[in-house]
């Protein structure tokens, strides 16, 4: 039974489960009017739940304009180091690491068994899947459990404040 739980509700410190205590929770404040099926653009500060959620603040930057073939992901301020988080970009979802400072940017898919790396442990340039712990390193995307695989890597640029991604 847990099996199923865990494929229909996710994992408790998984994407889903931050997002249903966000969404669920208790006593935050409300943005919207519970009549109201459009709201207003936020006017202060706070970030938005889904923000709060993944630990993405402040939200990506709208007024850069990346290089050729690149997207804008996240804010640079928004990834503390040690950290990964799965971003959906472009139809795609990938993990984005920052490694002491340094970005670096795969598919958010493990070539083992498809767990969301992006829920993975981060130890250096190290990344493990959080399903079976195959251990990749993200410099190259170099597979440090099987090395017949090797993982997706993205090109990452930073642009001022921005984190940008090729796809």
């Amino acid at each position: 039974m847990s099996l199923v739980k865990t494929i229909l509700l996710g994992r408790p410190n998984g994407i889903r489960s931050k997002l249903r205590k966000v969404v669920g929770g208790g006593s935050r404040d409300v943005d919207t009017s519970p009549d109201s099926s459009y709201s207003a653009p936020r006017q202060d500060s706070r970030p938005a739940p889904a923000e709060q959620a993944l630990g993405l603040h402040p939200e990506a930057p709208k007024d850069i304009t990346p290089p050729e073939g690149y997207e804008v992901v996240l804010h640079k301020d928004a990834l503390k180091p040690g950290k990964v988080v799965e971003i959906i970009i472009a139809g795609k979802a990938i993990a984005v690491a920052n490694v002491d400072g340094e970005f670096h940017a795969c598919t958010n898919s493990c070539p083992h068994a498809d767990g969301p790396l992006g829920e993975g442990e981060l130890d250096g340039s190290v990344l493990s899947c959080p399903y079976h712990g195959w251990r990749f390193d993200l410099s190259d995307g170099s597979c440090l459990t099987n090395a017949d695989v090797t993982l997706k890597t993205f090109d990452v640029a930073i642009e001022k404040d921005a984190v940008c991604v090729r796809l």
